[in-house]
């Protein structure tokens, strides 16, 4: 008898820590999160989604694209009308800047996978940042990562600002079609515009920042671009609902890097894709690297995106900006531990 108690006994305890384990429930199941456009940086967050990996985390998740860049989804971050926000990394250096705490929580991109490109009849005599001035260049918004990242590059290629013209045409197809339209002569842009202009011999690259060597040339080192950005004031109340927000994004991206490629295009959901499969599979095979195995953010790499908004913003140059309370990796290495 007293074998039987013993054994029920340490079944009962075994029982209740595992319960003890899962006791917590998300403080906030029903969420609202924020994309600035459908750009391929930005994916991992809808095909999440749309994979279930949310709904496994035991997440509601709404997402609101604003097809207008990033900068927008920052003002409803700020706002209050959503929760969080895929979007670039920027965005938390310079809300500190602003007195505002933004944490990045899960690095989707360690590279930004942008390009700038001019119009392939002005390849011959555009051939270098320098030789921009006065021309007509393109981005997404001001204020975006775009915006911050030209302005950079004219620069670091000895022009400034007033030497070109710069012209918000929003992201993905309005871009493509401006530089088409020789509306604009040069564009800021990411996959899938990046292959569909170069498919269609449309656009000479002038930097293409979708690997690390390109991402040096232009901006100096790696520089880690897309992440889920929440206030930390959510964060500090919901932090259940947090981690099981990073859980799925990190189960996401271990599914991007376990599947063929095909299957990835098949799964991707239709904004972010053509309707050309062979162009999707083209697009995913030079942009799949884009996608961060592990979600964590390196602090050295984190000092790439710090140097570019100084130069752009003097009042980020003057903040002293404490880069250590712009993200954490306290989420993702708990995750990678929960899902081993």
């Amino acid at each position: 008898m007293r074998v039987a108690t013993r054994l029920f006994a340490a079944m009962l305890a075994v029982a209740l820590s595992g319960a003890a384990a899962h006791a917590a429930e998300p403080e906030k199941p029903k969420l609202k999160l924020a994309v600035g456009s459908q750009i391929l940086n930005y994916m991992p967050l809808e095909l999440g989604v749309k994979l279930g990996m949310f709904k496994e985390e035991g997440l509601d998740v709404t997402v609101e694209n604003f097809q207008a860049g990033g900068s927008k989804a920052l003002q409803a971050l700020i706002g209050g009308s959503v929760d969080g926000t895929v979007g670039f990394y920027d965005h938390t250096i310079q809300m500190q800047a602003q007195g505002k705490e933004i944490t990045c929580v899960f690095l989707l991109n360690e590279t930004p996978g942008v390009l700038l490109g001019v119009r392939k009849d002005l390849a011959d005599q555009v051939k270098t940042g320098a030789d921009l001035k006065g021309l007509k260049l393109g981005i997404t918004t001001p204020g975006s990562s775009t915006d911050t990242m030209a302005r950079f590059y004219l620069k670091k290629s000895g022009l400034t600002p007033r030497d070109v013209s710069i012209i918000a045409v929003g992201s993905g197809a309005p871009g493509m079609v401006a530089l088409e339209a020789k509306t604009i002569d040069a564009l800021v842009y990411f996959d899938p515009t990046a292959t569909l202009l170069a498919r269609k011999n449309s656009a000479k690259p002038l930097f293409d920042a979708r690997t690390i060597d390109g991402s040096k040339q232009a901006f100096g080192g790696a520089y880690p671009s897309a992440c889920l950005y929440l206030p930390q004031a959510f964060i500090d109340k919901n932090p259940e609902t947090t981690q099981r927000m990073v859980n799925a994004m990190l189960k996401t991206h271990r599914w991007i890097h376990s599947v063929p490629t095909e299957q990835l295009v098949d799964a991707i959901p239709a904004g972010y894709k053509t309707d050309n499969r062979d162009v999707n599979i083209e697009i995913l095979n030079a942009s799949k690297a884009l996608f961060s195995q592990t979600g964590l953010m390196d602090i050295e790499a984190a000092k790439v995106p710090l140097a570019v908004l100084s130069d752009y913003d003097p009042k980020i140059a003057a903040a002293k900006i404490d880069l250590t309370k712009t993200f954490t990796n306290r989420f993702v290495e708990h995750a990678a531990q929960q899902l081993k």
